[in-house]
């Protein structure tokens, strides 16, 4: 289940960016329009695609929220950050952009009418303002930093990779999302069976633990059945020789990490 609300998360955020692209491309084309009809017609074309944008905005925090809790993640430093930056960002473009749509659209449609109460040369200085560009640099960089915070999932001093539990019987490995073990490095006992518990956290997704000789992956000493979480399975692993070797997951190989044998 978690994929299907990451999915609908990045369809939300797909969305808004095509969305809020119209509305961008709008205002900046502004800068180089002097006519008072074409200037209206393109703050038209922008404040169309607004209705857009907000149900994709909903679509991105449902599906956000959601897979906060299928992921584990409302414990990690990077999630919070990332919806106060999102916040933050939204505050900061409607408070630049507002004031000068508002005053443009005002002048824009007085003069499509006829009105001279503004010269074309003032209406030539409110199209040449600078705020345009300072809204597109605050939207990219906003966004630019959320992915960031999304991809690398940075702790910023709390929170961070949940625990694994240790068991008593068992030594322990983790998956708590489509992207790492925990922990990614396991020791075992050489020359003897092991009895390697799997616990996969993953809500709805399919994964395994399997050895290999080496990062190759082509010589397997242990491979592990696939199941679906939530779910822990206890593997019987077979009596390994002293050295290192590479376990990984064979449905996402991303999550991978070394076995010491001693």
């Amino acid at each position: 289940m978690h994929r299907w609300w990451v999915l609908l998360h990045i369809a939300g955020a797909f969305g808004f960016v095509m969305a809020h692209g119209v509305s961008a491309y709008a205002v900046l084309r502004l800068r180089k329009e002097r006519d008072p009809v074409r200037v209206a017609q393109l703050l038209e074309m922008s404040s169309s695609s607004i209705g857009v944008m907000w149900i994709a905005i909903g679509l991105l925090l449902v599906g956000g929220i959601a897979a906060g809790f299928t992921g584990h993640f409302w414990g990690q430093g990077w999630i919070w950050a990332a919806i106060l930056l999102l916040i933050a960002v939204t505050l900061a473009m409607y408070a630049v952009a507002t004031p000068w749509v508002k005053r443009l659209r005002t002048v824009a449609g007085a003069m499509a009418e006829g009105s001279r109460a503004v010269s074309d040369e003032q209406f030539g200085d409110i199209l040449r303002s600078r705020r345009p560009h300072t809204i597109a640099a605050i939207g990219f960089a906003g966004l630019l930093a959320i992915l960031y915070l999304m991809i690398f999932k940075p702790t910023l001093g709390f929170g961070g990779v949940p625990e694994c539990p240790v068991g008593t019987d068992a030594i322990t490995v983790c998956a708590f999302d489509d992207q790492a073990f925990v922990p990614g490095n396991l020791r075992l006992p050489a020359n003897e069976p092991v009895a390697l518990a799997f616990d996969n956290e993953d809500s709805g997704v399919q994964h395994n633990v399997a050895i290999y000789e080496d990062e190759s992956a082509e010589e397997s000493l242990f491979v592990g059945d696939l199941f679906v979480g939530p779910e822990t399975v206890t593997y019987d692993v077979p009596p390994l020789e002293p050295g290192s070797y590479f376990f990984r997951c064979d449905v996402h190989p991303q999550m991978n990490g070394s076995v010491e044998v001693a």
